[in-house]
């Protein structure tokens, strides 16, 4: 199963619709109230993942914040007191080289239908881009990713999303097809029709697990060495700044994995809820490995969220990856990974995952020689499903009861 991110993003502006008196700038504390009722306007079911306990984890107590006293990292759209849009940011920071510069990830780009096709997405991410010295977006709608363009961002090399199939039922691959097929009437009446009459969700089990079975046979994945421990940890400790400042030379560009990165994302997150493993070989600590189990809304995946480890150190990886096969063992329908470096692929490739899609990250830069310098560096870039807010809670039970 491969990642779902569907959702009302804004369209190319349409000049034949009259402009409307709209106010662009950045948010302030005291406008929590009303970009609280546009979140329960534009997200509807899904907006109870964009409450109050993430907002002040994402954007109030985010240790790398660099706001003044007052605003938040929220750029709004208001037509009268009305908050009709938004673009948000969870600020970073990125190391680029020997370099560490204030970035942040563009997030949560939404704009209600009624105010869609008049460029108030241009204008939101244009007022965003004057005040963030570096922005960056890996997934994103073509709508976001034509803001981007047109503010000259450099697009990055590509992100592989994977999956490893685990055991297949009827019901999960019915969910599957109507929420992949949500924003699509046609398909999503010919999905219908097939599952209603041809009973296509359930000959598909039948003809794939037979197949996965044999995989698992024929090919069983490694299990973790004997040289290697893995332990699961509530809180990242010391350890993990000692391991990130011995490896972090290897990748060209990435968002710090250091122990105050790591505990802010994957501990004190609201939600999801994760649970973290570091891995030791003789007395040193060698990579980290962050997992969830879907919640009961979405698809019953497994992911791979977060996977670190010295970028030449093959057997680490291994193990982790190793581990995390294990830890979901046969509870889930489908393992799902994210990688943007081919030692980490590999590894997962060799473990049965298979790709699933191809992401294109892109980078908005204030200054032209970072930008050259970015584009210099495009395939170095380390990316996991832990950054952005690429894992979060996809609600499908939401998704797949959106009238056709």
């Amino acid at each position: 199963m491969d990642d779902l991110r569907i959702s009302p993003e804004v369209e190319a502006p349409r000049p034949e619709i009259p402009a409307i008196a709209v106010e662009v700038r950045q948010g302030r504390a005291s406008d929590r109230d009303a970009i609280a009722t546009f979140l329960e306007r534009a997200y509807r079911r899904r907006a109870k993942y964009k409450g109050a306990a993430r907002w002040e984890w994402q954007f109030v107590s985010n240790p790398f914040s660099h706001q003044p006293t007052g605003l938040v990292p929220v750029w709004i759209a208001l037509d009268g007191d009305q908050v009709v849009g938004q673009i948000a940011v969870q600020e970073a920071i990125l190391q680029v080289g020997d370099e560490t510069l204030d970035a942040g990830w563009i997030l949560d780009v939404m704009i209600l239908p009624s105010h869609r096709g008049m460029g108030i997405g241009h204008r939101l991410y244009e007022a965003v881009a004057a005040d963030a010295p570096v922005l960056v977006t890996l997934t994103m709608a073509d709508a976001t990713r034509r803001m981007a363009e047109r503010l000259s961002a450099v697009t990055l090399d590509h992100v592989h999303q994977l999956t490893r199939w685990v055991r297949l039922d009827s019901q999960t691959i019915r969910r599957y097809l109507m929420v992949r097929t949500a924003t699509h009437p046609r398909a999503r009446v010919a999905v219908r029709l097939g599952c209603d009459v041809g009973q296509l969700h359930r000959l598909l089990p039948l003809v794939v697990n037979p197949v996965l079975w044999a995989r698992d046979r024929v090919r069983p994945s490694p299990g973790v060495s004997d040289s290697t421990r893995i332990a699961e940890v509530t809180r990242f400790g010391h350890n993990m700044d000692e391991l990130w400042e011995r490896t972090r030379r290897d990748y060209p560009v990435i968002f710090p994995r250091d122990a105050r990165f790591l505990n802010w994302r994957f501990v004190d997150s609201p939600q999801p809820r994760y649970r973290c493993f570091v891995a030791e070989r003789e007395g040193r600590t060698v990579g980290y490995v962050v997992l969830r189990h879907a919640e009961s809304v979405e698809l019953p995946e497994g992911h791979i969220v977060d996977l670190y480890a010295a970028r030449d150190d093959r057997q680490t990886i291994e193990d982790l990856v190793a581990h995390s096969i294990s830890f979901f063992g046969s509870d889930v329908a489908a393992l799902d990974a994210a990688a943007s470096m081919a030692e980490f692929e590999t590894v997962l490739r060799r473990h049965g995952f298979v790709r699933t899609r191809t992401h294109r990250p892109t980078c908005v830069c204030q200054d032209d020689g970072l930008r050259r310098r970015i584009a210099d560096l495009s395939g170095g870039w380390f990316f996991s499903k832990g950054d952005h807010d690429w894992d979060q809670i996809h609600d499908v039970e939401a998704l797949a009861e959106e009238p056709d």
